[in-house]
């Protein structure tokens, strides 16, 4: 009797199949972390570049502002130590028809003069602009309108507040006297002196840092950066709350400026 035929099949390693398994694991794993660790890396990286982008940002627009407040102050004190000169910014600020109104204009580098009569913009008590006045404002069009290579564009708004009625009984008193019931004087050493007070606002921004459209000289909505320039200084929307809703990297700086004869003392206005 014959023995069937037997084939004898290898035997299979199942631990090198399992540490097969655990070493794809351990790989996949690794992976993934590679990958998690390196988008964490590229989004700080992207943070602090962002950081320090706007770090420079901030500090080009300070230094914009700050150039353009010391050069029209020493504009100013240049041109009002000459006598025949009435063209100043401190003159033309203390005129009593300056009262309540707001005089802007764009900082262009290649004008004579930093402020003149005859490049401004000015707006009246009730907000007006006024017509024959119409050519101060900065346009994001022209490269005239920029003060540096780095696209920055700077315009200043100064200010004169409205008179109050109630500042007391020796109101534009003159001085030494006890009442204001006579005649002033025009001459001598008792003249009145009545200082005057306004507010000067800078503002620079970069339109290349913004993808809001620029508008041009005749643009005056609030879609445009060239439009946001040219709203007022008071009221629900001005030049800030509009370049803010239009996200456009600005900053604005405040001086008060007194327009006091110089070796007297205010008897108003101070």
């Amino acid at each position: 009797m014959m023995k069937p035929n037997t084939i004898n099949y290898p035997k299979t390693n199942t631990s090198l199949h399992n540490q097969s398994g655990v070493v794809l694991i351990v790989v996949l794993l690794t992976l993934i972390l590679i990958m998690i660790v390196g988008a964490i890396a590229v989004r700080q990286g992207t943070t602090d570049l962002k950081v320090a982008t706007a770090d420079q940002v901030n500090k080009l627009l300070f230094q914009a502002n700050d150039a353009a407040l010391m050069k029209v102050e020493k504009e100013d004190r240049i041109l009002s130590s000459r006598r025949d000169n009435v063209d100043t910014l401190k003159g033309y600020m203390s005129s009593t028809q300056r009262e309540g109104h707001q005089v802007s204009f764009c900082v262009r580098p290649r004008s004579t003069k930093l402020f003149s009569i005859l490049e401004i913009s000015e707006r009246n008590k009730t907000n007006d602009l006024l017509s024959d006045k119409n050519n101060g404002y900065c346009n994001p069009t022209a490269s005239d309108d920029y003060v540096s290579e780095g696209r920055v564009m700077t315009q200043m708004t100064f200010v004169r507040p409205i008179e109050t009625e109630d500042k007391g009984v020796f109101y534009k008193e003159v001085e030494g006297t006890l009442s204001n019931d006579f005649e002033k004087p025009e001459t001598g050493g008792n003249v009145t002196i009545e200082c005057t007070t306004f507010v000067g606002y800078v503002t620079s921004v970069i339109p290349a840092l913004s993808r809001s459209p620029l508008g041009n000289a005749s643009s005056n909505d609030t879609t445009t950066i060239a439009g946001c320039l040219k709203q007022s200084r008071t009221g629900a929307t001005t030049v800030d709350s509009c370049l803010t809703a239009l996200a456009v990297p600005f900053q604005t700086q405040q001086q008060t400026y007194l327009n006091q004869p110089v070796g007297v003392d205010c008897i108003s206005g101070s």
